[in-house]
Order: C-alpha cells, then sequence, then structure tokens
C-alpha cells in the first residue's frame, strides 16, 4: 500500500521536474529581433549585435501589410 502511493507520489514528482525543465528551457532563450522594424509607421535599423538599440531612420515612413514591410519615402 505504502509502496503504491509512494510510486504515484515518485511520478508526479518527476512528471513536474521535467515541465519545469522544459518551461525554464523555452523562457530562457534569447528573443531573434529582427533587421528592420516597422513600429507606428516609422521605420526603425537594429544596431549591434544584442538587439535592443534600434535607430530611426529619418524621412522613410512604413506600413506593415499581409506580413511585408512597405517603405515610402517622405517628400
Amino acid at each position: 500500500m505504502l509502496s503504491k502511493i509512494l510510486s504515484y507520489v515518485l511520478g508526479f514528482v518527476m512528471i513536474l521536474i521535467v515541465i519545469g525543465i522544459g518551461l525554464y528551457y523555452y523562457t530562457s532563450r534569447p528573443m531573434e529581433s529582427k533587421e528592420l522594424m516597422c513600429y507606428k509607421n516609422k521605420l526603425l535599423h537594429r544596431i549591434g549585435d544584442d538587439g535592443t538599440v534600434y535607430l530611426k531612420v529619418k524621412g522613410i515612413f512604413c506600413e506593415v501589410e499581409k506580413g511585408m514591410i512597405i517603405i515610402e519615402e517622405q517628400l
């Protein structure tokens, strides 16, 4: 009786450990950043390799349609 209870508890703990390791793996992966990005109709260009700093390109507007960035020059 006691051995059955311990086997169920051990199985449950093992499942929790596997789920925890999987969640940790997927949440700790670095996010891939895009080279060009359109934000509020402004074109942003990534600076550096870490992907945290973007530069706004002056004189160019953009919009996203069907997953494509459409770039327009301001006259």
